[in-house]
């Protein structure tokens, strides 16, 4: 029987074990209590291995690739957005850019009315 832990793996062949045992003058029942007992012990071995050095949260090259590549992708998105955010502003700056010209445009005209409605009024009260 072969007993793996995540990357690693160490065999252990409870028939062999057992076959053993029985060679050295243990009963049947005996041997298959003992090969039962040991790799009840080997695979807590290395549950408590895996425990203490939390194998499983070890980073591969493979989930770090996986890692960069999406943290590439999400970079790239914000860029997009970004890139939509200044043409939105841009298009803001502009609009404004324009509506103060046209505000310049409709303030000199509306001091120019004023200047010749003044001018009438002079021209009225005075002749």
């Amino acid at each position: 029987m072969g007993v793996t832990m995540t990357g690693l793996a160490m065999s252990f062949d409870t028939h062999a074990f057992y076959v053993r045992l029985k060679s050295v003058g243990f009963t049947e029942q005996q041997a298959e209590v003992i090969a039962a007992i040991q790799r009840e012990t080997a695979t807590a071995a290395i549950e408590q291995t895996k425990h203490d050095f939390r194998l499983d949260d070890v980073v591969t090259n493979k989930s770090l690739d996986a890692r960069i590549l999406e943290t590439e992708l999400k970079i790239e998105r914000v860029r997009g957005e970004i890139k939509d955010s200044e043409m939105r502003i841009i298009t803001q700056l502009s609009i404004m850019q324009q509506d103060m010209q046209n505000t310049k445009i409709t303030n000199r005209a509306l001091l120019g009315l004023i200047a010749i409605s003044v001018g009438m009024l002079i021209k009225l009260v005075f002749a």
